[in-house]
Formats: C-alpha cells, sequence, structure tokens
C-alpha cells in the first residue's frame, strides 16, 4: 500500500523549474490578428502587434465600448488577497459558479481534483475557456470543460470575461460566454513571491512560490519571458469542522400538506447500520427488527462488549434495520471518519514566452506551458461495509445465483466475543445478522497525477497599411494517471470470513485452497487495525486507470480596415480555423482484478469502460464593426457589427451561429449597448460517447414512498397513475435494491440557443473616473443536452401539477409485479443517460460601478460588481412551465463583490468584500412549510489584506480570509455527502461549502522581491 504522504512535491517543482529553463521553451504573444491597426505613418514594431483585445471581439476596442458585458481581472492583484489559481480568482465574479473545484469534486467519478468554471450556472460544458484568445484542450474524462489547473498560472497577466453568448466569435462551447486567460509577454528583470498561510484552527496550509522573468536580446529585436508556479494545499478532515452532520430528513410525524408541521426537519444524521462497531436491532428477541425497528432496542458490540443503544438518545427517522436515526451516541455512526471538506493537492507549472522580430512587420512567437497536478483523497466511497438487507453488499453468487448475505455472527465462529455468545445463547440462537461500517480498515484513496504540456506557435505581420495577418498553431495535451489503493477484493473477504479452526484449536481459513493461497482469517468483531498479512491478502489491490486529452488548432487570420464611411472606418476580422480533438480513456487493462473490485449490488465503485473518439472541425468566421453614425446631435457614436461562423463537424451536422449587436452614445458619457445571438453546441465525446454504466443503490429516496409521498399535494395521484399495482404509499425504507443507469447517448441532437443583452454605460463627466453598467441578459436554450441526477428525475415526475410530467416520467422504471427481493411498484431502475429535454432558460441583471480618486494624500479604488438572478428554469417537456431554482443558494436573488484598495505611501490596502443574498434551500419546494428552516441566510465575507513597500523592489504583505470568521448557520454547510456515480454538472451540487467559505479565518503572509 502506498503511503499518503508520498506527494511529489519536490519533483513537482524541480520538474517545473527545469522545464521553465530549457532553451527550447517560448510562449505565443497576444492575437494579432485581433489587433486594431496603427495610424498612419510606416512605423509599424513589434509593440503594434501586441495590441491588447479584449475577450467578446476580434476587433480592438475598449473594454466599455463592447456591446457584450466583460470583466477584466488583474491576476496580481487578485493574488495579494490571497488567492493564487486562475479558478480561485474567477470565482470573485459573481456570473461564475463554481462548477468543480477542490471543495466540491470528491464525489465525482472521473474527474476528482479539477477546477471547471460554471458561467450564468448553466453547466461547464457551454463554459469556454481560451488562452490568449486561442482554445485550450479539455481536462475531463467525460467533458469538453478545461481543467483550468491544466494552464500555466506562472505568467497570468489578467483574466478576462464575457458573459452571454459568443459562439459566433469562439465556436459553439461559448454559449453562456467566454473566459481568456492571458499571459504576460513582456517583463524586464526578475520577480519572486512566496505566501504561506494557514486557518485559525492550525490547519488548512497553503503555500505558493512563482518566479518570473524576462530580458531582450539580439539588439532588442527578440524577448524572452519564462517563469514557475508552484501551490501546495493541504487536506482538511470533515470532522475538524463539522463534528455534527445536520442535514433534512423526511419529518416521521408529518401528515401532509398544510398541517402546520414541517414536511422536512433537520436532524443531528445517524444510521447505526453505519457504525463503525457490530451493530444490530432486536424486537421481540428476533433480529433483524424490520417494520418494527422504532420499537426494537438497539444493540452493539463495543470492545467485546454487548452494550444497548439508549433510547433517549436518538429518535427514529425511518422504520427499519437500514433506517436512520437523529442523533445516537458518537459510536452509532462512523462513515464520515474518512471523509474530506477538501483533498490534498500541489500544483507546479512552467511557462515560456519568445518574441522575435524578423522585421519591422513581421513578428514570429512561440510557447510553451508545462502543468501538473497532483491531488489525493479518499475514492468514491472510501470504506467497506455490511449490512443485514437480504440482497446484500457482497454481491450475488455466480455460481447458485443466490445473494451472498452480510455480516452473521455464528456460535460457531472462534473469534466470537464471550459477551456476545452470551447475548446469542440467551436468545436462543445460533447465528445472528449484523451491520457495521470496517472504518478500521485502510481508506481507500484515489490519487490523480495530471500533466499538461502546450505548445503554440505563430506568424503575424502586416498586409497592408491597414491590414494585419496572423497564422498560428497550437497544440495540447492533458493525461491524467489514476490510482485508486486499498481496495478489497470480494472472493478474498468471502473465503477470509468463512472461519473455522484447526487441530489446535486457532482460528484458520475454512477453504485449504484459500489458506494455500495466504489466505488470512478475519475477525469481524475487531475494530483493530487488521494485521498486514491479512492486508496483503484481502486488500493488495491497486486500480490504475487512464484519460488523455489532446487537441492541434491551427487558422490564419485578418483583421483591419476596410474602408472608411462618413462616420469613420469600417472594422473587419476573418478568417478559417482547423482543429482536432481526441479523447482516449483506459480502465485498469486487467479484467479479472476489476471483476473482484467492482461488484454488484452494493459496490459503489463502477467500472470505467474503456472509450476513444475523435473529431475534426473545420470553420470559417468573419467579424465587422460599422460605424454608422458620429459626432451628430443624439449620436456621438452608433455603431453595428455583426458576426458569423460556419463549422463543420466530422461526427455532427454543421452549424450556423451569428451575433448582432449595436452600440449607440447619444451624448458624451452615455452608452446603450445591446446584443443578439444565435449559438447551436453539438454533443461533446461524454455526452454522446461515454458507455453505458449501472450501479446498484440501497436505499433510495423514493418521492412514492411512505412519509415522502406527503411533501408534495400533486404526488398522491401522480404516484397512483404512474406506480403500477398502486395500493397506497411504498415502504420506506425500500429493501430492494435499484440500478440507476448513466452514460452517454449516440443519438443526441444539437441543442440551439438564443442569447441577447442590452444595457447602459454611463461615465459621468461631473464625476470623474466613475464607470456605471447594467445589463439585462437571457440565455434561452432549445433541445438542451443534459443529464439529470436521477433523484430530481423522480421528484420532478410525480411533483407537477395537472398530471405526471412524462419528461421526467419516461426514465423511470417500476417493478410491474412483486417477486423476490422487490414489491410491486418499487423502482427497479431509473435512467439518468444524457438526453435531449425541451429546454433551458436563464435571465438576470448585471451591475457594475468602478471608481478612482485622489483622497487624502492616497489613492482610492473601488470595483463593485453583483448580479440579480431573475430566472433559472429548466423545461422537460414542451408545454410545461417546468422548474425554476432562480433564488436557491446556488443562485441566490443577488449576488455581488466589491473591491477595494487605498495605495498612501508605502503602504497598500485592500479589503474584498462578497455578498450572497438571503436564499431559498430548495426553490422548488411546494411552500414554506416544505422544510424546516427553508431559508439560507445572507452571507458576507471579508478578506483583507495589507502591503508594506520599504523599497521599490521589495514588499510584505499580511492577509486574513474570512476577516469576521463567517459561517452560515444552516444545514447547507454541514449536509456534505460523497454521493457516488455523479456527473460534472451534478455533482455535490448541494456542497454548500463550495459556495461558502467551510475554512474559518485564515491568515497569510507574502514576501515578494524584484531584482
Amino acid at each position: 500500500m502506498k503511503s499518503f504522504h508520498a506527494g511529489p512535491n519536490r519533483r513537482l517543482l524541480t520538474t517545473a523549474l527545469l522545464l521553465a529553463l530549457a532553451p527550447s521553451v517560448a510562449a505565443q504573444t497576444a492575437n494579432s490578428t485581433q489587433e486594431e491597426p496603427a495610424g498612419e505613418g510606416q512605423e509599424q514594431t513589434a509593440k503594434t502587434l501586441d495590441s491588447v483585445v479584449v475577450t467578446g471581439s476580434r476587433i480592438a476596442r475598449p473594454e466599455l465600448e463592447s456591446v457584450m458585458p466583460i470583466s477584466v481581472v488583474d491576476f496580481e492583484e487578485v493574488k495579494e488577497s490571497g488567492r493564487f489559481t486562475v479558478y480561485d480568482a474567477l470565482l470573485l465574479n459573481p456570473a461564475v459558479g463554481p462548477g468543480l473545484g477542490e471543495m466540491n469534486s470528491m464525489g465525482q467519478e472521473y474527474d476528482k481534483g479539477v477546477a471547471n468554471i460554471d458561467l450564468r450556472g448553466m453547466g461547464t460544458n457551454r463554459s469556454l475557456v481560451l488562452v490568449d484568445g486561442r482554445r485550450w484542450v479539455s481536462g475531463g474524462a467525460r467533458t469538453a470543460a478545461v481543467d483550468l489547473n491544466t494552464i500555466p498560472s506562472a505568467l497570468v497577466e489578467r483574466i478576462e470575461t464575457v458573459t452571454g453568448g459568443a459562439s459566433a466569435i469562439y465556436g459553439a462551447d461559448a454559449v453562456t460566454g467566454a473566459v481568456n486567460v492571458v499571459m504576460k509577454k513582456r517583463m524586464d528583470g526578475t520577480s519572486a513571491s512566496f505566501t504561506t498561510g494557514m486557518s485559525e484552527q492550525g490547519d488548512a496550509r497553503q503555500t505558493n512560490f512563482s518566479l518570473g522573468s524576462g530580458f531582450d536580446f539580439l539588439e532588442e529585436r527578440a524577448h524572452l519571458v519564462f517563469g514557475v508556479n508552484y501551490v501546495y494545499t493541504d487536506d482538511i478532515p470533515l470532522l475538524d469542522r463539522f463534528q455534527e452532520r445536520m442535514v433534512y430528513q423526511a419529518n416521521p410525524a408529518n401528515t401532509g400538506p398544510d398541517d402546520g408541521i414541517p414536511d422536512n426537519i433537520i436532524i443531528d444524521f445517524h444510521q447505526f447500520y453505519r457504525s463503525p462497531y457490530p451493530t444490530w436491532c432486536e424486537f421481540n428477541g428476533r433480529t433483524p427488527c424490520g417494520n418494527n425497528a422504532i420499537n426494537g432496542n438497539w444493540y452493539q458490540l463495543i470492545d467485546g462488549q454487548v452494550v444497548n443503544v439508549p433510547r433517549d438518545s436518538y429518535q427514529t427517522i425511518s422504520n427499519n434495520d437500514t433506517g436512520t436515526q437523529n442523533g445516537g451516541p458518537d459510536s452509532t455512526f462512523g462513515i464520515y471518519d474518512y471523509m474530506l471538506l477538501r483533498d490534498k493537492s500541489e500544483k507546479a507549472s512552467a511557462y515560456a514566452n519568445l518574441e522575435v522580430q524578423l522585421t519591422p512587420e513581421l513578428v514570429w512567437n512561440t510557447s510553451f506551458g508545462y502543468a501538473t497536478t497532483y491531488v489525493s483523497g479518499h475514492a468514491q466511497w472510501p470504506g467497506h461495509r455490511d449490512d443485514v438487507r437480504p440482497t446484500n453488499w457482497w454481491g450475488t453468487d455466480p455460481v447458485t445465483g443466490v445473494a451472498r448475505p452480510g455480516m452473521i455472527a455464528r456460535l460457531s465462529d472462534p473469534y466470537l466475543p464471550d459477551s456476545m455468545r452470551a447475548h446469542m445463547q440467551a436468545l436462543g440462537v445460533s447465528q445472528m445478522p449484523m451491520s457495521r461500517h470496517y472504518s478500521h480498515l485502510p481508506m481507500s484513496r484515489e490519487t490523480h497525477r495530471r500533466d499538461a504540456i502546450s505548445f503554440g506557435t505563430d506568424l503575424s505581420g502586416r498586409l497592408t497599411d491597414w491590414i494585419d495577418w496572423q497564422g498560428f498553431v497550437r497544440w495540447g495535451t492533458v493525461e491524467d494517471d489514476i490510482t485508486t489503493t486499498n481496495m478489497l477484493g470480494v472472493n478474498e473477504w468471502l473465503l477470509a470470513r468463512d472461519v473455522t479452526v484447526d487441530s489446535a484449536g486457532n482460528p484458520i481459513c475454512a477453504s485449504e485452497a484459500a489458506r494455500a493461497a495466504g489466505c488470512v482469517p478475519t475477525n469481524l468483531y475487531s475494530t483493530e487495525m487488521p494485521s498486514d498479512a491479512w492486508l496483503n491478502y484481502v486488500m493488495p489491490y491497486q486500480r490504475d486507470e487512464r484519460t488523455k486529452n489532446s487537441m492541434l488548432n491551427a487558422g490564419f487570420g485578418m483583421n483591419g480596415e476596410l474602408f472608411s464611411l462618413p462616420a469613420g472606418s469600417v472594422r473587419f476580422a476573418a478568417g478559417l480555423e482547423w482543429r482536432e480533438e481526441k479523447l482516449d480513456t483506459r480502465d485498469d487493462p486487467d479484467t479479472a482484478k476489476l471483476n473482484n473490485i467492482i461488484w454488484s449490488p452494493g459496490n459503489d465503485h463502477a467500472l470505467h469502460p474503456d472509450m476513444q473518439a475523435s473529431r475534426q472541425v473545420s470553420e470559417v468566421y468573419g467579424e465587422v464593426v460599422v460605424p454608422v453614425l458620429s459626432d451628430m446631435p443624439g449620436a456621438r457614436k452608433l455603431d453595428f457589427e455583426a458576426a458569423y461562423r460556419y463549422s463543420h463537424y466530422s461526427d455532427n451536422p454543421s452549424t450556423n451561429t451569428w451575433k448582432l449587436g449595436l452600440i449607440w452614445t447619444p451624448f458624451e458619457g452615455v452608452s446603450l449597448r445591446g446584443v443578439k445571438g444565435f449559438s447551436i453546441r453539438v454533443p461533446n465525446f461524454g455526452e454522446l460517447y461515454s458507455p453505458i454504466g449501472m450501479v446498484t443503490l440501497g436505499h433510495i429516496s423514493d418521492p412514492c414512498q411512505d412519509v415522502l409521498i406527503l411533501q408534495d399535494s400533486d404526488r398522491m395521484a401522480n404516484c397512483a397513475a404512474t406506480v403500477p399495482g398502486w395500493t397506497g404509499p411504498l415502504p420506506r425504507p425500500n429493501q430492494n435494491t435499484p440500478r440507476v443507469y448513466t452514460g452517454g447517448n449516440p443519438d443526441l441532437e444539437p441543442e440551439t440557443s438564443n442569447s441577447f443583452s442590452y444595457g447602459v454605460v454611463w461615465q459621468p463627466s461631473f464625476v470623474r473616473g466613475l464607470d456605471l453598467t447594467a445589463d439585462y441578459w437571457e440565455i434561452d436554450i432549445e433541445n438542451v443536452i443534459t443529464s439529470i441526477a436521477y433523484g430530481t428525475i423522480m421528484n420532478n415526475c410525480v411533483n407537477a401539477s395537472g398530471g405526471p410530467d412524462m419528461g421526467y416520467c419516461q426514465f423511470v422504471n417500476r417493478h410491474t409485479t412483486s417477486g423476490t427481493g422487490h414489491q410491486v411498484g418499487e423502482v427497479d431502475y431509473v435512467q439518468a443517460q444524457y438526453a435531449n429535454l425541451a429546454g433551458r432558460r436563464t435571465r438576470g441583471i448585471d451591475l457594475g460601478a468602478h471608481y478612482g480618486f485622489d483622497l487624502g494624500p492616497g489613492r482610492y479604488r473601488i470595483a463593485l460588481n453583483g448580479t440579480r438572478n431573475l430566472e433559472r428554469r429548466v423545461i422537460a417537456q414542451r408545454g410545461s412551465e417546468g422548474s425554476d431554482d432562480a433564488g436557491q443558494f446556488q443562485y441566490p436573488d443577488f449576488k455581488a463583490t466589491m473591491l477595494n484598495k487605498y495605495e498612501v505611501g508605502q503602504f497598500s490596502f485592500g479589503l474584498t468584500t462578497r455578498y450572497n443574498s438571503k436564499s431559498r434551500y430548495e426553490m422548488n419546494d411546494q411552500s414554506l412549510e416544505t422544510r424546516e428552516m427553508p431559508y439560507v441566510p445572507s452571507y458576507w465575507l471579508h478578506d483583507l489584506n495589507i502591503s508594506w513597500f520599504p523599497t521599490t523592489r521589495y514588499s510584505v504583505s499580511l492577509g486574513i480570509k474570512n476577516l469576521t470568521d463567517s459561517e452560515i448557520k444552516h444545514p447547507v454547510l454541514r449536509a456534505f455527502a460523497t454521493t457516488p456515480h455523479l456527473s460534472a454538472d451534478t455533482a455535490n451540487s448541494n456542497n454548500g461549502s463550495a459556495y461558502m467559505d467551510a475554512i474559518g479565518r485564515y491568515f497569510f503572509v507574502t514576501l515578494k522581491a524584484d531584482f
């Protein structure tokens, strides 16, 4: 078994430094085809070709003159507040959701440790990420989303975000917008910084080192910049923050809607059957209790002694041996001993940029980047357990077809403690089924080692005095090597638990063949770490997987001025692009091993069938800005713009996307802007080709079950209409083992999107330095491609008014007859594969204010950005209203970030404030009675930093994140759970720690030196 501390921190840093200093490394300049042509004259230099273009257009213009809302973040300023990754920097933007990140990717089936952003909360697959205006290779096993950790952050200069349909500009994935990470192209001298910090509780350590340098050579006709960085992030055990797991559970006292009783109450979540000790329920001297658990007595075997769980220490929530309890002794729930609130990670990168001015009008650039990440944490489900269900954790015997039982205490077991033996004899039984979680066994740990390499080169120059050109090639690859350790072999487990004694009375494995293979008998009642011999026999397995993404991208483009009109010059950008994308995922090639460590029902690991896919895309695009009026009464400026892109796919229909925009400045200081766009997004590799996977679950929250059916007034009638053999609410919890199917769908059709925004920009002349913006935006997707969590599918099926919503009910399949292990009407399986639903719609208002002015002896700057969410609706069936979750805690009514900075003398003071308005925990609850504490309180978070610059070369910064130790007093933050087999857009979507700080007050210090 590999040590958890075998992280390659020294190797990562050394590799990054060597790569950065290698003579072959270099990097690409900004998009020279996108620059505005220089004015008249012949003095064209490399600097002209380095003009900055703000994302959202391929035609250069100032940020506030864009028809689309754009935000720009200076990465160096963001790092002053203790944020060292592109992902963390982007989360300061209220329009950006967490997607997948270090606080919520633990239950993700494929992509633990990635960093995907989610613009407008419409899915990571609809948010395009660019580097220097060019596409970046995907970093996921089943998604087209870019892993921001694969972008070398050593020389990031700024991050630009356009929130709105940008498909006509950049391609199909930019349905909700695009993020452009702009790298530094020039740097004179060397800059180094070191930051380290920890939480107030002495944990959550994070360390960052960064080094960058640049210089001219070849008589200043060439410039090289290079940089390296390293970030170490320590893990945080879940129980170090939350001793109690406060969650919502169905209220057993509920009698129906509008009875004044909350349908769901907040409990201290326990499940006795997941205790780290052998546990069982007795009713009238018999076990298991079945539906008499509420009147039964619970017992545990602790340190060899039978202990009765006091009845006054808990409340029964669901009545069964595998049910749920509110409260109870610490000994009655151990499954979260393994869980992490945050994984351990290490990130290192190197980047270099070489620019050579070949002639006064010809510039050559080439780039090389390397990024590596190491992430280690608990696997999808890190432990092993037994329970008393007939169809048990250990699956079905492949020969007899009979379900293999869980843990059974037998009088014949030589390991049986005397206390337990006496208890069984008093009951008059020779064997007794039990449940437990084997918390004493080593945790199953999943490690990802990702290596990303990128190379790009381009040649740019001037075609005429008015037109520039550029040709480019970029190649990138991301390889993820995945290792899962401490995996238990089902065959070895079953053989090791079958114990007898030898002639001397010593416990041995009953099977002679197993003994010859090294079998060591299992003491099912022990809580001590087993011997190395036992571990080497039962848990020797390691699973090795690999995912590889690659992309080759090339293109040629021109931009500049076509001709002049009375109102100004007509500007354009046009070009051709071609790319090839490939995805190759491989599970462990040892199929015999896989069949032994992954079984069904009950095991929460899943097979990951190999998948190979490739796609070629050829595109042509064009964009034009036409000045209609200028310097006229009521029309100081009126510009019209249009963009078009044609895309030909090797595996999908060809698409046409377009954009129309208008910006009007009626008088100085006020501009009105609007844009409308049409996009078509074709399904990505994961959505199309992911092999169908199946997981068998234990418990499932079926809305047609007892108690749950009372949480919505429409459920009773809709359940009666959709459940075969309906005679009333189904038992809760279920005793069968329903299945959930996930995977791709080769019959998917492209989704189409109409988006528009209009707004105002006000720069009042009487308050110099003040910019105010307000923009209304709307994105409406039809035929939307999505994979919905199975629980959402079942709930939405029967929560609809006027009859079941067949858009969801079609995916729920129930047993039509009763049989072994199941009752008629219970869920047989749910199809949660990717599908085309009717639509998805979101709309809102963005607000911005930026102001800088002299204050006393210093300079004060403030930037405020906010988003008002008006609607976020998913429609499964055409003609239905769908469900709207705008105002839910992930998408609060209002969300804002305010940046304050005051610079005076040798000091700089910064304060970053984030705000989330009061929100609903679940917008689709039928009423406020649906749950106790239906609202999540409003949330303020303040980060403070103070910098001292004793000289122009050196600085020291001190910072406090979460200055006031703000914490939400609500289950949204404590309801953490790893749920296996989630898609990228549904992974731990209810994990509040991805949206609100769960670490607490955090201190850091930064030392910086420039040479």
